[in-house]
């Protein structure tokens, strides 16, 4: 079979999510086991029911039952009968039929069938081949049985029929007429009872029409309460009043001052008029003498000796006051007194509402005695003369209703006999069917939950769905043998779409290869390399983090370092012309943990002067920090899923790291995988 290789560059025509009919066999195929298994399931259950499952004979018959026949017999009685709505219709109709397949119809019916010592095991297997239908919309009653035995089954449609009318007829017979003269009588001597409890009751309370006393005995106590609580609250206000204008008038004295006067000046002071004129001398002796003439000395002692006299005479101070009668005293005397005789009034008011309000409770109180009597004597006799007239229309019908229940035809008729047909109905090939059916179900079933729980990819088809990814390029098994010609074609196509690949009309130089599965990603990962190096576009540099010993051991001696600032690199020539492969990649800023951003973007970029094309291989442990930064640094990225191995949590997680890192993903690569279809069926499709 000649190996196929499948280049995706448009997008897919079924929708991500839904599976075409090329994966859906793909699955039927991928589960074929477990699909056979389940058919065969299916199909020996179905004919092993066939076995067990001989052909039956139904006998049939159908009885008219007339609802409310035995009501109408007491037409006249209490009115026109109401209209039996078709709930009540049903309801009547599955109480008969919970009657047909009571104990005691289905024991009386295999009586009559010569079964009477049927112990439970047989009477429930001749209930379960019974069966009671309501034909829709009929008072029609179907009666069915279900036997091996044509005649058997006809026996006891017949016996099971005969069985509940006999039955029925039990039930309704009505043999009350003599309890309920009794209960009449009784109910006679207790009303008149009751009536007269209530006339003596009202007699003695005093009571006309209990509803209207008891509104007007509540409406007269309501207002003495709230009279009351008016002058208590006044006479509170009054008592606080009047001693608080008593506390006033205690404090207040009897007499209060008028004016005051206080002075220390004296009329006419001679000390001061003399101190006056000789200031003035002095003055005029300053103006016409010296300051040394003897007489200006005289006029100063003259001077200090009249201040002295001043200021004897201010220490002399002279006072007077007066006082008058106080108004404030006046005023709270009369306050006082007439605060005295609003509280001797409100207490008289007090004490005769204290008087009118106890009689009224009183009254309240005898008024809802007697109400409670009252209406428990009037719901007593309200419900005995209910009872009362019930039991003398029903003693009137009772009779009536006997004859009718007596009478079969007034209630239930046979509408068809027993009949069977005389072929039975044969299930085998129905079982059989449904056993194949099963089966069916159940591979689908298994299907589906091997999809569901099936945690890798099969179809190329899944994983774009899963990933949100196109695929770049499928790989069959036989293809993913790189020395082959089928992964060398491949190989040679994957390297020329990746190299026509531009952005901004700058083609992508470093191409990063991600996958779980280190094997198939090296593999390819020097598939594509040399498949580069061989178009001789530029020289090529593989670089790949997991494999880093494998070449370094194959390089032996021919070893050669390349500067790239503070680091260096040592590559080796491959057998492939213009390829070279890193030998220590791990010891420089892209595969050091202790490197920062910047040096391995520094590196990257004194490689891209070096050489045309990079094609660098990502660690496994793709979530490390510092294989991180390498998503970011790279042009683009390809994820590698191996077929039944990559696990869809794993790829999902690679191309959410991808992407979070900064890195861009062009699409994945589906390597190994399998043709689980014929390739007749898949020429087909």
């Amino acid at each position: 079979m000649t190996p196929v290789v499948q280049t995706v560059v448009e997008t897919p025509a079924t929708p991500r999510g839904l599976l075409s009919l090329r994966d859906l066999l793909v699955h039927v195929f991928y589960n074929q086991k477990a699909i056979l298994t389940c058919l065969a399931i299916g199909l020996s259950l179905g004919v092993a029911a066939a076995v067990v499952s001989p052909p039956k004979f139904t006998a049939a018959g159908l009885i008219l039952l007339r609802i409310g026949a035995t009501q109408a017999a007491q037409e006249g009685l209490n009115g026109p009968q109401t209209y039996q709505g078709g709930e009540v219709v049903l309801r009547a109709l599955q109480s008969e039929v919970q009657i047909i397949r009571s104990d005691p119809v289905l024991q009386a019916a295999m009586a009559r069938l010569s079964e009477a010592d049927a112990d439970p095991a047989a009477l429930g297997r001749f209930a379960k081949a019974l069966k009671v239908e309501i034909e829709d919309g009929s008072n029609v009653l179907r009666i069915a049985f279900t036997s091996r035995d044509r005649d058997y089954a006809l026996r006891a449609v017949q016996a099971v029929s005969d069985a509940y009318i006999d039955r029925r007829a039990e039930l309704y017979v009505n043999a009350s007429r003599d309890r309920q003269d009794r209960e009449i009588h009784r109910y006679d001597t207790a009303l008149k009872r009751t009536e007269g409890e209530i006339q003596q009751i009202r007699l003695d309370h005093d009571v006309l029409d209990i509803d209207k006393d008891v509104a007007l005995a509540s409406d007269r106590l309501e207002a003495l309460s709230q009279r009351a609580n008016q002058a208590q609250e006044r006479r509170g206000a009054v008592s606080a009043e009047l001693a608080a204008v008593s506390r006033q008038l205690a404090a207040t004295p009897d007499r209060v001052l008028d004016s005051q006067e206080r002075t220390n000046t004296t009329p006419n002071d001679e000390a001061r008029n003399t101190l006056l004129r000789l200031r003035q001398d002095r003055a005029h002796v300053v103006e016409q003498y010296n300051e040394d003439w003897p007489g200006l000395a005289e006029i100063d002692a003259r001077i200090a000796a009249a201040q002295a006299q001043i200021v004897e005479n201010a220490q002399d101070i002279r006072s007077s006051d007066r006082t008058v009668r106080n108004p404030v005293a006046d005023l709270l005397v009369q306050r006082r007194a007439s605060l005295g005789i609003e509280l001797a009034s409100l207490q008289r008011q007090s004490a005769e509402l204290a008087t009118q309000l106890t009689a009224a409770r009183a009254r309240v109180a005898d008024l809802r005695t007697a109400e409670m009597r009252l209406h428990d004597l009037e719901r007593s006799r309200s419900a005995s003369e209910t009872i009362h007239r019930s039991l003398l229309i029903g003693r009137a019908g009772a009779a009536l209703e006997d004859q009718a229940v007596d009478d079969r035809n007034t209630t239930v008729r046979v509408v068809q006999p027993p009949t069977a047909p005389l072929t039975g109905r044969d299930l085998r090939p129905t079982l059989i069917l449904a056993g194949l059916a099963l089966g069916v179900a159940l591979a689908i079933a298994a299907t589906a939950v091997s999809i569901v729980l099936r945690q890798v990819f099969i179809a190329p088809g899944e994983a774009e769905g899963s990933l949100g990814l196109d695929a770049l390029m499928t790989l069959d098994a036989t293809a993913s043998n790189l020395r082959s010609d089928a992964g060398l074609t491949a190989m040679a196509r994957l390297a020329g779409l990746l190299l026509d690949l531009e952005i901004d009309g700058r083609p992508l130089q470093v191409f990063q290869f991600v996958g779980d599965d280190a094997g198939s990603k090296c593999r390819l990962a020097l598939g594509v390399a040399q498949a580069m190096a061989a178009r001789a576009d530029g020289l090529v540099l593989l670089i790949d983090l997991d494999a880093a010993d494998h070449y370094r051991k194959k390089a032996g001696e021919a070893v050669q370092t390349l500067p790239a600032g503070p680091a260096q690199l040592d590559v080796a020539r491959s057998a492939s012309p213009g390829l070279w492969a890193a030998l220590n990649p791990l010891q420089t800023p892209l595969g050091s943990p202790a490197a920062t951003a910047e040096e391995a973007r520094a590196f990257l970029d004194l490689m891209r002067g070096a050489f045309a094309r990079i094609v660098l291989v990502g660690a496994r442990d793709f979530d490390l920090p510092d294989a991180r930064r390498l998503h970011a640094l790279a042009d683009a990225s390809l994820l590698i899923v191996q077929a039944e191995a990559t696990r869809a949590p794993a790829a999902r997680r690679m191309r959410e790291v991808v992407l979070a890192s900064g890195g861009d993903l062009l699409g994945f690569v589906f390597t190994g995988r399998k043709r689980h279809v014929p390739e007749a069926i898949y020429r087909w499709l």
